[in-house]
């Protein structure tokens, strides 16, 4: 009797175990084109890139390229929905701006708790601001558990955008 029940402990946790690495498989790559402008003098741009709900709850930042803290306040809308709050979630996806060129962001389908986000539609926040400069935002609508590939056209202070979702949930 005792094997009985052990056997079913075991099968139960190996499929609970299936379920969250099922869960754990949808991933994102973003492609993020920093323009060179004509600009004198020229700033980097801060930019930021975060997950939200449809209902505009964040999940969790992709990514946050910064020089002073000071500043992180010009990423109006990063900052009113995240960044005010943020502590300690956010030293795996700081880094420093970047100089015009091409850069790519990996996504590995968690939350910032470290949870795995469930398929379904979402939105992608890509933020940037330029001291002396202008701002630009994109808002996007994705859907996760399916495989896509998205094209932003460029504005003033972001490039391109490419969005790419692999693997289901």
């Amino acid at each position: 009797m005792k094997n009985e029940f052990l056997i079913i402990a075991i099968v139960l946790f190996a499929i609970g175990l299936t379920a969250v690495s099922v869960a754990h498989s949808a991933t994102m790559e973003i492609s993020i084109e920093v323009p060179a402008l004509q600009a004198n003098p020229y700033h980097k741009p801060y930019v930021a890139v975060w997950l939200e709900t449809p209902e505009r709850k964040a999940i969790t930042t992709l990514a946050i390229w910064h020089e002073r803290d000071t500043w992180l306040k010009d990423l109006r809308q990063w900052w009113r929905k995240v960044g005010r709050n943020a502590g300690a979630e956010l030293d795996g996806v700081t880094g420093a701006t970047r100089k015009p060129g091409r850069y790519r962001i990996q996504w590995d389908g968690k939350s910032s708790g470290g949870q795995p986000v469930p398929a379904g539609e979402y939105f992608l926040n890509i933020e940037a601001s330029r001291e002396e400069g202008g701002r630009s935002y994109h808002r996007e609508k994705i859907t996760l558990g399916q495989m896509a590939t998205l094209t932003i056209p460029a504005q003033t202070e972001l490039g391109e955008i490419s969005i790419t979702i692999e693997g289901k949930q």
